[in-house]
């Protein structure tokens, strides 16, 4: 009788931190909903969301500018960008008679992807766009939206 009364009290504990686990991530996930519909009710448009360490942020386009995280960038000083895999071009762009500088070498395949979108200014700065290091093409989906947005602008 007791240790029925154990293993029902410890399933009852498990299922109400699977129950806490499931509404924390329900939370999260309206938390992202209402900031989405807030940047698109200001009339920004969000290519993707970009999961960081320990926070996930909106890449979003607006008619004067690029932004992500803390950063942006005015569409008319981008260049062009490159869409890149653990430091190696996967896909350039830019802009008719720019020129992008040399790329720097890939790195050493270390057992994991990740990708970014090297953003290219007008005046030589080029800024990195993190999109992740998830698998099953979680991170390449948002990088390649992330380039196909900036390929879009020109």
């Amino acid at each position: 009788m007791i240790v029925s009364s154990l293993v029902a009290i410890a399933f009852a504990l498990s299922l109400w931190r699977l129950f806490g686990f499931a509404m924390g991530l329900r939370f999260a996930k309206r938390s992202r909903e209402r900031a989405r519909l807030a940047q698109e009710q200001e009339g920004r448009r969000v290519i993707a969301e970009i999961p960081l360490d320990d926070d996930v942020v909106f890449f979003i386009e607006d008619a004067a500018s690029f932004s992500w995280g803390t950063q942006s960038a005015a569409r008319a000083d981008v260049i062009g960008s490159r869409l890149l895999l653990n430091g190696g071009v996967m896909a350039t762009w830019s802009r008719p008679g720019a020129s992008l500088p040399e790329p720097p070498a890939a790195e050493a395949y270390e057992g994991g992807e990740r990708w970014d979108v090297m953003l290219y200014e007008r005046d030589g700065a080029g800024r990195a766009v993190p999109c992740g290091t998830l698998r099953e093409g979680v991170s390449r989906e948002i990088a390649s939206k992330v380039f196909e947005a900036i390929r879009r602008s020109a």
